[in-house]
């Protein structure tokens, strides 16, 4: 059996290798005691629990997954999550205790790193912790050590959350708002009925949505509204969402996601409009700027699981129910433009997070889109 101060030992080790080498984070879990709870939404083990006080018998061990289970239910809800596998390492177990994993909880006897390094969950989930948990140092220098690594790696993921929601200047987004307002000048100064620009034939003229079409509309219309009104409410949405996906994605990309979704909701359009039609507006764009918000907060469930589930997702459900019952609002710009949101912001990532291999298949969902919803617009 080890000693407390071998066992305490064990824990800073493990403790160091999951935040500095797998990019764990600490939780604050209410009404726990004699445990420490490690989350990584990115990894197979969204949870890893080192568990320091005694479990010295099976009924004590189902109480302890019986525990476990509502508490995970309980972040499931809250961060959004559908699955979530938990690890749990026992600092201090009656070997006479035997566990047994269940299909999402792992238990492994910690009681020495023998043990933990020989467990077949560890070798094939974690193969470098055997040679992770090894250090020269020892003693107060080893402390040392393990204590200036986790404030070192601390530090440099809150670095980086800092620069992720520092507010910036929302230069594409007012861009965007000086096209959408110099074309609705234009509109009423020389559109057909001197102040009309609302008339079908303005909207023709200034490159609106129509059906057999030339391809320039999928962009042009983009920018154009039918009336101020119109106008007032699609350039309020985009001043408040553009700020916030330009704080998270940047100008550049911003910009990018505003006309990929605007175009893909514009090319679903002519998909599935009747021909008389003739579309104009920024909503399907300002859908994937939504779309945007929706990529970024999953991704960013630690930090944004309360605007995920009171603002985003709300705002959305309310916009799309909106668009099927008011008569006159193209829907499928509205659907086009979210689905574009999401498929753009994955190809282009989030900063410190979107790995190589999603941006790959980013850019492969992006162009697949873009070839079937054009083929389909101007081919079939």
């Amino acid at each position: 059996m080890a000693t407390k101060d071998e066992r305490d030992l064990l824990v800073m080790k493990f403790i160091h290798y999951f935040i500095t080498e797998k990019n764990y984070n600490p939780v604050i879990v209410h009404g726990i005691q004699n445990e420490i709870w490690l989350e990584n939404m990115d990894s197979e083990f969204r949870i890893v629990r080192l568990v320091l006080g005694y479990i010295h018998n099976k009924e004590q061990l189902d109480f302890d997954n019986f525990k476990v289970s509502r508490l995970t239910r309980q972040i499931k809800m809250k961060t959004f999550t559908f699955k979530m596998k938990v690890l749990t390492l026992y600092l201090d177990i009656n070997e006479d205790v035997k566990l047994v994993d269940g299909k999402s909880f792992y238990h492994v006897d910690a009681a020495n790193e023998k043990k933990v390094i020989k467990n077949e969950v560890i070798k094939k989930y974690f193969p470098d912790m055997k040679d992770k948990l090894k250090f020269t140092e020892e003693g107060a220098k080893l402390y040392e050590r393990i204590n200036t690594d986790i404030l070192r790696k601390n530090i440099d993921s809150s670095e980086k959350i800092n620069d992720l929601f520092t507010p910036k200047k929302p230069v594409a987004t007012y861009l965007l708002l000086s096209v959408m307002t110099i074309l609705l000048v234009l509109m009423y100064l020389f559109g057909a009925g001197g102040i009309d620009s609302m008339s079908v034939k303005t909207l023709y003229d200034f490159g609106g949505l129509v059906k057999d079409g030339s391809w320039i509309r999928l962009i042009s219309s983009i920018f154009l509204h039918i009336g101020f009104l119109h106008f007032l409410m699609n350039a309020w949405s985009l001043n408040i969402l553009g700020r916030q996906v330009e704080n998270f994605f940047g100008h550049v990309k911003t910009f990018i996601i505003f006309m990929y979704s605007g175009i893909i909701g514009n090319l679903l359009s002519l998909v599935l409009m009747d021909s008389n039609t003739i579309s104009a507006g920024a909503s399907g764009a300002i859908f994937g700027l939504m779309g945007a918000l929706l990529y970024f907060s999953m991704n960013q469930r630690t930090y944004m699981s309360e605007a995920l589930k009171n603002q985003i997702l709300p705002v959305i459900i309310v916009n799309l129910f909106a668009g099927f019952i008011i008569p006159g609002i193209n829907i499928y710009a509205h659907i086009g433009g979210l689905i574009g949101g999401i498929i753009i912001s994955t190809l282009l990532g989030i900063k410190y997070k979107t790995s190589k291999f999603e941006k790959i298949n980013g850019f492969i969902a992006a162009t697949i889109l873009v070839i079937v919803l054009s083929y389909l617009a101007y081919f079939r």
